[in-house]
């Protein structure tokens, strides 16, 4: 996956990825902090607004819904991690899929 800030586009291979305002908002936000761990309150108030820092179950929704365009397995992310009790990681270099060493080339 490919995420251009500048230019307001995602790319997913070679296949951009059409997304709602409030999609590319959350995921501008969480680019803008690749590797950081996000709270749930900052990601929160920062897309949405601070009378928002409460709305987790808001923000699941829209984080599953970012994870459906974006993800392989939105069942497993890769991309967008769930920290557990916290918030939401973006992964700036997911791990590679598992290469089958007796897979020829």
């Amino acid at each position: 996956m490919e995420i251009n800030l500048d230019r307001r586009v995602v790319f997913r291979g070679r296949d951009a990825v059409a997304l709602t305002r409030t999609e590319w908002l959350l995921l501008q936000y969480l680019a803008a902090n690749a590797g950081r761990v996000m709270l749930s309150a900052e990601l929160l108030s920062g897309v949405w607004g601070p009378e928002h820092r409460e709305d987790v179950q808001y923000l699941r929704v829209w984080v599953s819904r970012l994870r459906r365009k974006l993800e392989a397995n939105p069942a497993a992310p890769l991309i967008i991690r769930t920290m557990q009790g916290m918030g939401y990681l973006l992964d700036a270099e997911p791990p590679s899929p598992a290469v089958d060493p007796g897979a020829s080339a």
